[in-house]
């Protein structure tokens, strides 16, 4: 009887062990997929549709994959895409998540509106971070900066951090380097025109307007709780002007 319970007590012994390992061991790391984003923070009316068309009901901590659409009505939502970087998608903007490993090699595209992009630094032979608009190409590889289009597609580049690459979408189109406290902007089908300084004096004199929903090509946009706690820019006058937080402070809500 004896020889016959031991085992049994000796098995008991090894599941106890085991379960107490599984529980005091420290959480794994959740890899997401190439492409994905997952929602950190949302605020207002905020759309989701997944790749196949399907609204999708999402909240913080949500995960979309790529091919993911985003469309900010009255809202905003900041992102944290699968490489770390942050995007925050202010109101009036339609996004799309893209997979940087396949087509163009874009992480996401933006067809109208604005976003604030926090790209974590690269390292080494990592490919860098690239973007598409409906008439420009943008790369970078560990910067802060900001992407506005207008509805006649115009896009503008304005960036706070590191160096920014643009290029029209027109075979041959020169590539412009974008560097801190500097802006430029290209038309659909034309080349980037020269980098220039923003100017801090004549964006707040029409950050007014813009919320007003005047004084802009593309008309107004109502401004999200997230803007003024972000990175900020100025734009040249000469062209329309971008609404942009205040420089100094993290792309991130509360």
């Amino acid at each position: 009887m004896t020889h016959s319970r031991f085992p049994r007590i000796v098995l008991a012994v090894i599941v106890m062990i085991v379960l107490s390992a599984a529980q005091t061991s420290p959480p794994q790391d959740t890899v997401l997929p190439v492409g994905s984003a997952t929602i950190t923070e949302i605020k207002g009316e905020v759309a989701f549709t997944s790749p196949d068309g399907t609204p999708v009901t999402a909240e913080r901590g949500t995960t979309l994959s790529a091919e993911s659409k985003i469309e900010t009505i009255k809202g905003s939502v900041l992102l944290e895409l699968q490489d770390g970087s942050q995007v925050l998608v202010k109101s009036h903007s339609s996004v799309v998540l893209r997979s940087p490993n396949e087509g163009k090699g874009f992480s996401l595209e933006l067809f109208i509106g604005q976003i604030m992009v926090k790209v974590r630094k690269r390292l080494g032979e990592t490919p860098s971070f690239r973007m598409g608009t409906p008439s420009a190409v943008i790369t970078v590889r560990g910067t802060r900066f900001l992407v506005e289009v207008n509805k006649k597609h115009k896009t503008y580049v304005s960036v706070f951090e590191g160096v920014v690459e643009v290029e029209g979408l027109m075979p041959g189109s020169r590539a412009v380097l974008i560097r801190p406290g500097f802006f430029s902007d290209v038309e659909q089908y034309r080349a980037p025109e020269d980098a220039r300084e923003s100017n801090a004096g004549d964006w707040n004199s029409r950050e007014g307007n813009t919320r007003e929903g005047g004084g802009r090509e593309g008309g107004g946009r109502e401004g999200s709780g997230h803007e003024g706690r972000n990175p900020g820019t100025e734009r040249d006058s000469g062209e329309q002007s971008k609404p942009q937080p205040k420089p100094g402070s993290e792309g991130k809500p509360d």
